[in-house]
């Protein structure tokens, strides 16, 4: 429809309407509508079939009806060649009969859209147009859907509360400020109601970032049991609910909710069988020793010397690294192209305090890399002297041995683009060690050399961390399954291109202006972080006794899928204590409050550890994976449900399924 307002809005207006998601349903056939038809043809519209009125559900962004004077009974219209990437999806374009397919197609379903606003030059203002993002069953007879945010899928309720009660900066990713304040958040299985909208404010900084001001009014308590049947059009960090749930929500908050500050002499939480109350988890207060940084400022410090170079990465990613780096001797940062891993391994460097070609040491890998000899070096038998190859790295991993208390890092920048297996395989051995066995031998013990420090091997200690990079294209060599085996293959995510572009203009420049703006600590920079520091934010190994029961029976089954199509793969004891090793070690902050859930973490883990082992052709592993062409589930799939928390390891299979399909075969 066309509105008849002079008044325009201005292009950030427009963009910030045009990122909401809308629920809406197909439009009941009126006289308003071009034909009387909700399904018309599009004799007006170039090169269109069929036009679509979708009838807006939700409550829609405040500036159409400030601004443009837009009504609920006005509609949204699109066009089969405007959504056609969705139609192509559903089979429309081999349709006989285009019209009775979309009728029916779109009948009794709810359909989640972001609005179009197109300027009509003929009559000015603006056509409400629709880009469709999931289509579902649904009751269309509710007038009213009412939007829930979520917050980010790793985030602790502890945390969240935290930041709460701290009234620091929220990000909710997938609702802006064009919308009203919301009524519900959902952060980590806990519900949480905002009874008015002067609770929690817009925060003018981004336009999707939120601060609390009332926390004491804010009441929590679990996701009701009917959660997943309730909610409707769930897609990425937003689902909506219709009217009469969110009266029944509301009632289940009063009735059986409680404060995020509760009272000290507040009346016990009645229990319910249909809302089972839990008590949080407790948290550990984390003492830090005088003189130490804590492992929450070196967080911080992370994320802002990332702003400050106006790099942009998922938060998750780098609570994901850092626990990779506590945890394991080695990581590997994966990912297309340009996704800024080197720049993340450099940043850390960076945090840590650690200076380019004294205790940091990049290796850039190449492809004539074959034997140890080209990254190590060897010993000229005939002079006795050692000839250390020009990476310099036996000169690097001597002068680690000789400042135990300094952290070292080792970066091979792209280094499967060398035979990994073959010029690194002296520390794949070494890796599997423990510490005290962990020594590298440049030459046998009878060879002769004059290099007195080289003669019983160089000690490979605790704090050297070792880092790759890797792509994965036609240009580089596979990871074999032995490589895998002892290190974390953390595939960075590519942002959404809008929301790096909003926290890029965020760019800040001093450390004062990172905390006054993200009330965030982030302490003194000029700060070293040696071994005694960052050890203490390492507990110690616990074998399997690290991980709880529900857990070991899920790797159990994944480990008798995978060893089902191949006797050498699966699960191995080496991967399931790294496992654990690495959820005692989420990262915390100063009150114990983790910054990644463990169901998140855990998710990472089985992922990282183990999926990037399955590859293979088509008829080899196709029933592990799934098909794509079919959205079939394959057996580990069916283990690793959404219920379960296993979003980026389905994500994973998902890409393999998708690869099998296009190539035949996945890597």
């Amino acid at each position: 429809m066309t509105t008849t307002f002079e008044k325009k809005l201005l292009e950030k207006e427009r963009q910030l309407i045009q990122e909401c998601y809308l629920v809406g349903r197909l439009a009941d056939d009126n006289p308003s509508l071009p034909k009387g038809l909700a399904v018309s043809a599009a004799d007006h519209y170039e090169g269109a079939n069929y036009s679509i009125h979708i009838q807006p559900l939700s409550t829609e962004p405040l500036l159409l009806a400030e601004k443009l004077g837009k009504t609920k009974q006005d509609t949204y219209v699109g066009f089969d060649t405007k959504i056609q990437r969705y139609l192509e999806t559903t089979g429309y374009f081999a349709a006989e009969d285009k019209e009775a397919f979309l009728n029916e197609h779109f009948h009794g379903k709810l359909v989640l859209f972001k609005p179009l606003l197109t300027p009509d030059r003929k009559n000015g203002g603006y056509h409400y147009n629709f880009e469709i993002s999931l289509v579902e069953e649904g009751d269309t007879s509710s007038d009213q859907y009412v939007p829930v945010p979520a917050m980010r899928k790793g985030m602790t309720a502890g945390m969240f509360e935290k930041e709460l009660i701290e009234q620091k900066p929220l990000t909710l990713a997938s609702y802006n400020h064009s919308l009203d304040i919301p009524e519900f958040i959902i952060c980590d299985k806990y519900l949480y109601h905002i009874p008015d909208s002067d609770v929690i404010n817009k925060y003018p900084a981004r336009d999707n970032l939120y601060k609390c001001r009332k926390p004491e009014d804010i009441r929590r308590m679990e996701l009701p049991e009917n959660y997943q049947f309730a909610t409707r059009v769930m897609h990425k960090e937003i689902s909506f609910i219709s009217e009469s749930k969110r009266l029944e929500w509301i009632d289940l908050i009063h009735e059986y909710g409680e404060s995020i500050i509760p009272k000290e002499k507040e009346e016990p939480v009645k229990q319910s069988a249909s809302v089972k109350m839990k008590t949080m988890e407790k948290t550990e207060i984390i003492k830090v020793e005088e003189g130490l940084i804590s492992e929450n400022q070196f967080m911080n410090r992370l994320d802002y010397l990332a702003k400050k170079r106006q790099l942009v990465y998922v938060e998750d990613d780098l609570y994901n690294f850092h626990t990779s780096l506590k945890t394991s001797n080695f990581s590997i940062l994966g990912g297309m192209s340009g996704t800024g891993k080197t720049e993340l391994a450099l940043l850390y460097a960076e945090s840590l305090g650690l200076e380019k070609n004294k205790n940091l040491l990049v290796i850039p890998v190449s492809p004539s890399f074959t034997e140890p000899s080209d990254v190590l070096g060897f010993l000229n038998q005939q002079t006795g002297v050692y000839l250390e190859s020009e990476v310099g790295l036996v000169s690097f991993l001597h002068r680690a041995a000789q400042n135990p208390n300094i952290i070292h890092m080792c970066l091979f920048d792209e280094m499967n683009l060398g035979q990994v297996e073959h010029y690194f395989s002296d520390f794949i051995s070494l890796l599997e060690m423990p510490k005290e066995k962990r020594v590298l031998r440049l030459f046998g013990e009878k060879c002769h050399c004059i290099q007195q420090e080289y003669k019983n091997g160089i000690p490979i200690g605790d704090n050297v961390l070792f880092v790759g990079t890797a792509n994965f294209d036609e240009t580089t060599k596979d990871f074999s399954n032995r490589m895998l085996d002892r290190s974390n293959v953390i595939l960075l995510e590519k942002m959404n291109f809008m929301e790096a572009k909003k926290i890029e203009s965020e760019k800040v420049d001093s450390v004062h202006e990172y905390e006054v703006q993200e009330m965030n600590e982030v302490g003194d920079l000029d700060k070293i972080i040696n071994t005694d520091n960052f050890y203490q934010w390492i507990k110690p190994r616990r074998g399997l006794s690290a991980l709880e029961d529900h857990e070991l029976e899920i790797l159990d089954e994944i480990h008798d899928e995978m060893s089902s199509f191949d006797s050498q793969t699966g699960v191995s004891f080496r991967i399931t204590k790294a496992i654990g090793h690495y959820l005692d070690n989420i990262p915390t902050d100063e009150k114990g409050n983790h910054f990644i859930s463990r169901e998140a973490a855990f998710d990472y883990q089985v992922k990282q550890r183990i999926l990037t082992k399955i590859r293979g052709y088509r008829d080899q592993i196709e029933s592990l994976v799934g098909r794509y062409e079919d959205k079939v589930d394959g057996r580990i799939g069916m283990i690793l449900t959404v219920e379960k928390g296993f979003e980026k390891s389905r994500e994973l299979l998902e890409q393999k399924a998708k690869e099998l399909m296009r190539n035949g075969y996945t890597l």
